[in-house]
């Protein structure tokens, strides 16, 4: 199922002027997969202000107000909200002052009454937002809490949805500073795809043929739903997937004095993806662009008449 194609044609939406919001909670799956969820400023308790008027741009489908912006990305539904920087909460050097668990409870009973699956929360976690501040010449301030942000994970079929995003940032009185909020409905295929990678790992002969088909040398991995990030272009993508964390080093060639030393340098970890076939797969945020107009023309050689007009800096 495409996700782009069911934000199109399954909203009829919320019109404002000549604006149209896709219409706030569940978003349907096919039979036998996981339904999705659409955020709205009708359920929202973001504090966008007064003023408010509605335009899109950029792509995205915003309700702009003397706080801050409510934006709708119109491909793919992501929510992002958040105060503008110049806000009295923005401003604001401490804006959650209880426990971290607290502010977790909050943003839970929050998007639970929103219209959030309950039996798709896994867990919620939190997040700091630190301050600190001091003048020229004076010792740098320990960086104090000034707020929380609550992360909810999703989880289908006892499996996390690692692409899944769910989290919101909340002050004393519970209204919402910032959030952003992705939560696609998952295919049954990929819900298939879950039980039989499960199977297979579950009976010796099967996991022992499933891993022989693996890169040697990999660390033992975890069943997970993956899909496109809220950020991708393109057809929506999901799958189940045996995703490995592998740690990846290169190999220097130099030392600092210039001479060769050959020796290796961490350079991070990869997380790599293996479908039901143990086949290695690329999410769409993870494709190189190879046709992105690398590097880029000069905008002044686009037609005759700019080139006759272009004329290189002097240096």
């Amino acid at each position: 199922m495409s996700l782009n194609r069911f934000f199109i044609l399954g909203a009829v939406g919320i019109i404002s002027g000549c604006v149209t919001f896709p219409p706030q909670g569940l978003v349907k799956a096919d039979l036998g997969g996981a339904v999705g969820y659409q955020h709205g400023l009708e359920s929202s308790q973001f504090m966008i202000g007064k003023n408010k008027r509605n335009l899109r741009e950029f792509g995205f489908i915003k309700v702009v107000g003397s706080k801050g912006t409510f934006a709708v990305d119109a491909s793919n539904g992501a929510v992002i909200a958040i105060q503008d920087a110049d806000s009295i909460e923005q401003q604001k050097t401490v804006a959650f002052t209880l426990e971290a668990y607290k502010h977790n409870q909050l943003v839970l009973d929050y998007f639970l009454n929103a219209g959030i699956p309950k039996e798709q929360i896994s867990s919620v976690h939190a997040t700091t937002s630190l301050f600190a501040g001091g003048g020229k010449g004076e010792r740098a301030a320990i960086p104090k809490i000034s707020g929380w942000q609550s992360v909810i994970q999703r989880v289908i079929e006892g499996v996390p949805v690692i692409d899944s995003v769910l989290w919101a940032r909340m002050n004393d009185q519970g209204k919402v500073i910032s959030e952003l909020i992705f939560w696609p409905p998952i295919s049954s295929k990929a819900i298939d795809e879950v039980k039989l990678l499960r199977a297979k790992l579950s009976k010796k002969p099967l996991r022992e043929d499933f891993l022989s088909r693996l890169p040697r040398g990999l660390p033992p991995g975890n069943i997970v739903i993956r899909h496109s990030s809220l950020t991708a272009e393109g057809p929506f993508e999901v799958f189940a997937s045996y995703d490995v964390i592998e740690r990846r080093e290169l190999l220097s060639s130099v030392d600092p004095t210039g001479k060769s030393e050959g020796r290796t340098a961490p350079a991070g970890w990869v997380v790599r993806h293996f479908d039901l076939e143990g086949n290695e797969r690329k999410l769409p945020q993870e494709k190189a662009r190879i046709n992105f107009n690398t590097p880029k023309k000069d905008p002044g050689l686009r037609d005759e008449k700019s080139k006759a007009s272009y004329r290189p800096r002097s240096e």
